[in-house]
C-alpha cells in the first residue's frame, strides 16, 4: 500500500446539489489517478449519502476497505451563498467524528492527515493510526476550518510530520501555536529547523506556490481560465506527493504539483476527470 489518507468524507450541500468532498478523499482520488495504490480512512453515515459517498469513491478506483459505515449522518458542510462569498456550517455530530480503527498495514510510503477531522473522537484513531503504522513520509495539511482546531492540535500534527503543507493565511496561526515569535518566511525557517521537517509546502493562491528544504523554492501559477477553485490546494498536494513518491526530485514534483492543481481549476469539481492531453502527459513523464 502506498497510502493511508486520514480524515474527513464530507458533501459541500448547495441550494441545488451537494458535491462529494473533504481534503483527505480529494488527495486520495488524485493520487489513485495519478497512479498510487491506497485507501482512505475515513466514515460515512447508514443514509442515501453515505451510499452516494461509497458508490462515487468506488468510482474513482479508489478503495473503501477501510471506510467505515456508522449510525451517524454523513458529514455535510451546509453552504449559503451571500453574494460571491459563501459561508458553511458543518453538521455536528456526523459520522467523520467518530472514525473508528481499522485493521491497518505495517508499513505504507505516505499518510496524509489534518486538522478538521481531530474535533472530535476520531483525534484518538489518527494517534493511533500515526503510532502503528511506519511511513516515509507524513503529510500533515494544515488546512484550518473556523474553529475547530487548537495550538494542541497544530503542534502534534507538525510533530509527527515530515511534509507540511499549509496557505499564506494560516502561517500566522501556525507560528503561534508553536510560540515562534518570527514570522513570515522567517518563522517558517525557524519552524523547519526546530521540528526537523523534511519540507514545507506553502501555497499562496494566485501567486502560485513555495516550498522550503534549506532553501526557497517558488512556481507560479500559469495562466489559465480559472472555472472552479474548489479542491485546488488538495490537487497541488497530490500532484507533489505522487512525483516526489516516485522520483525524489522536490523541484520536479513543486512544478507538477503546480501543473494537477492548474488543470483542476479549469474543471469543474475538485476531482474531475483527467483529459487525454493530461493523460498522456502523465505517461510522458512516466508517473502513471
Amino acid at each position: 500500500m502506498d497510502f493511508i489518507s486520514f480524515g474527513e468524507i464530507l458533501f459541500d450541500v448547495f441550494p441545488d446539489k451537494a458535491t462529494l468532498g473533504g481534503a483527505p478523499l480529494n488527495v486520495a482520488g488524485h493520487l489513485t489517478k495519478l497512479g498510487l495504490n491506497g485507501a482512505i480512512l475515513s466514515a460515512v453515515g447508514n443514509d442515501e449519502l453515505g451510499k452516494r459517498a461509497l458508490n462515487e469513491i468506488e468510482a474513482l478506483g479508489l478503495s473503501t476497505d477501510m471506510i467505515a459505515t456508522l449510525d451517524y449522518e454523513t458529514g455535510k458542510a451546509i453552504i449559503t451563498l451571500n453574494g460571491k462569498n459563501a459561508e458553511y456550517e458543518f453538521n455536528d455530530p456526523c459520522a467523520w467524528d467518530n472514525i473508528p480503527l481499522q485493521a491497518l498495514p505495517e508499513n505504507v510510503t505516505l499518510i496524509y492527515y489534518g486538522t478538521l477531522a481531530q474535533r472530535g473522537n476520531s483525534k484518538n484513531t489518527l494517534k493511533e493510526l500515526l503510532n502503528s503504522v511506519q511511513s516515509q513520509h507524513r503529510f500533515f495539511d494544515v488546512n484550518i476550518r473556523k474553529h475547530f482546531y487548537s495550538d494542541e492540535i497544530i503542534k502534534e500534527g507538525v510533530e509527527n510530520a515530515t511534509i507540511l503543507k499549509l496557505n499564506d493565511e494560516e502561517v500566522d496561526i501556525v507560528l503561534d501555536a508553536l510560540k515562534i515569535e518570527m514570522r513570515g518566511y522567517r518563522g517558517l525557517e525557524e519552524l523547519f529547523k526546530e521540528y526537523n521537517l523534511d519540507l514545507i509546502l506553502l501555497t499562496k493562491g494566485k501567486e502560485g506556490t513555495m516550498c522550503f528544504k534549506n532553501k526557497w523554492y517558488r512556481v507560479p501559477c500559469a495562466p489559465v481560465e480559472v472555472v472552479d477553485t474548489v479542491g485546488a490546494g488538495d490537487s497541488l498536494s497530490a500532484g507533489f506527493l505522487a512525483s516526489y513518491i516516485k522520483t525524489g526530485d522536490l523541484e520536479k514534483s513543486l512544478l507538477f504539483g503546480s501543473h494537477i492543481a492548474d488543470y483542476v481549476v479549469t474543471k469543474r469539481g475538485a476531482i474531475p476527470e483527467y483529459d487525454d492531453n493530461l493523460v498522456q502527459y502523465l505517461k510522458g513523464i512516466s508517473l502513471i
